[in-house]
C-alpha cells in the first residue's frame, strides 16, 4: 500500500461508521510497519485525545499482527535463533524500537568477550571469562529494587539499563555462551532460572542473577533439599527456545497484572495465543 493511500484511509478514521472502521483496520493491518510512522506523524498532529486513543489502538494492532507473524515463523523454522525472537516480544511494546541498534550491542558484547577468552582455555575458564566481562566490565547487575517490572523483561531495556531479573539476565547469559561455542542450557527451579552446562564430563550451574555465582550439581541437590523441591536434577530439564520464549511471554503478561495494567496484559496474552506453542 502506497503512503497516499494510507494517508486517504486516515482521512477516515474518525468515521463513526463500524463498517468504514473495520474496513480502516483490515487495510491497515494488511500495510503493516508502512503504516506506522505515517499513523505517528497524524498521532502528533492531533490534539483530540479521542483520536490518539484510536490511533495506539490501530497501531497496536498492527504490531500485534506483524509480531505475532513474525513469531509463527519463526516457530515454524529449523533454527529458531534466540536473539530475533526476543527483540519481536520487545517491538510489540516498543513499535519503533532500533532492531539494528541492539543487534549491534549484542555483536559487541560477543565479540569483546571472544578478545578476554584465554587462547587455550577450557570450559569453566571461559565461563569465568564471560562472567567478568558481563558483570564486572559491561557492569550487567541484577534488579532487586522491582525485579517484576515489565521493562526487565525485554532485551532492550536490559541492553540499555544493565540490570535484569532472573529470566533476562539468563537468556542474555545463554546467549553470549552459546555463542562461545559452550554446551549450555536454561532450566526453571522454583521461581528461578539457572545455566545448566554439561559436557559429559563436567556439570555445573550458573545463577546469572548472582553475577554468574557457580553451583556444583550436588551443591545444588542440597539446597533444593533444603527447600524442600526435588532434588532430581533430571527433573529440571533445559527448555527450548519456543519454550523460553512463551515462558517470558507469559511473565510480561503477569507483570503487567500486577502493575494493574489489564490493556497490556491482555495485548501480550493475545501474542501468546497467536503464536500456539505447545506448553507441554
Amino acid at each position: 500500500m502506497q503512503p497516499e493511500e494510507i494517508q486517504a484511509l486516515l482521512r477516515l478514521i474518525d468515521d463513526p461508521d463500524p463498517f468504514v472502521q473495520s474496513h480502516i483496520e483490515a487495510a491497515l493491518i494488511q500495510a503493516g510497519q508502512a503504516a506506522i510512522p505515517i499513523l505517528e506523524q497524524k498521532w502528533m498532529e492531533t490534539t483530540d485525545p479521542n483520536l490518539q486513543r484510536r490511533i495506539e489502538e490501530l497501531l497496536e494492532l498492527i504490531q500485534l499482527e506483524t509480531v505475532g507473524h513474525l513469531l509463527h515463523q519463526w516457530r515454524l523454522g529449523a533454527e529458531q535463533p534466540l536473539f530475533p525472537a526476543l527483540l519481536y516480544v520487545a517491538q510489540l511494546r516498543y513499535p519503533s524500537l532500533d532492531v539494528t541498534k541492539y543487534t549491534h550491542a549484542y555483536r559487541r558484547l560477543i565479540h569483546t568477550t571472544w578478545l578476554q577468552l584465554p587462547p587455550h582455555g577450557d570450559p569453566f575458564e571461559k565461563l569465568l571469562t564471560l562472567n567478568r566481562q558481563l558483570f564486572v566490565q559491561e557492569r550487567f547487575q541484577p534488579e532487586t529494587t522491582r525485579p517484576d517490572d515489565p521493562k526487565y523483561y525485554f532485551i532492550n531495556e536490559v541492553l540499555d539499563t544493565r540490570r535484569g531479573n532472573t529470566l533476562s539476565l539468563s537468556l542474555l547469559y545463554y546467549l553470549l555462551a552459546s555463542e562461545l561455542g559452550l554446551q549450555v542450557g536454561i532450566v526453571s527451579i522454583g521461581s528461578r532460572y539457572l545455566i545448566r552446562y554439561f559436557d559429559g564430563n563436567l556439570h555445573f550451574y550458573i545463577d546469572p542473577y548472582k553475577s554468574g555465582f557457580v553451583l556444583l550439581a550436588g551443591q545444588l541437590q542440597q539446597i533444593l533439599k533444603n527447600v524442600r523441591l526435588s532434588d532430581n536434577l533430571a527433573h529440571y530439564a533445559t527448555l527450548s527456545h519456543p519454550y523460553l520464549i512463551i515462558r517470558l511471554i507469559k511473565h510480561i503478561e503477569d507483570a503487567y497484572q500486577k502493575e494493574g495494567d489489564t490493556h497490556k496484559q491482555q495485548l501480550y496474552a493475545a501474542l501468546r495465543q497467536r503464536i500456539d506453542v505447545q506448553m507441554s
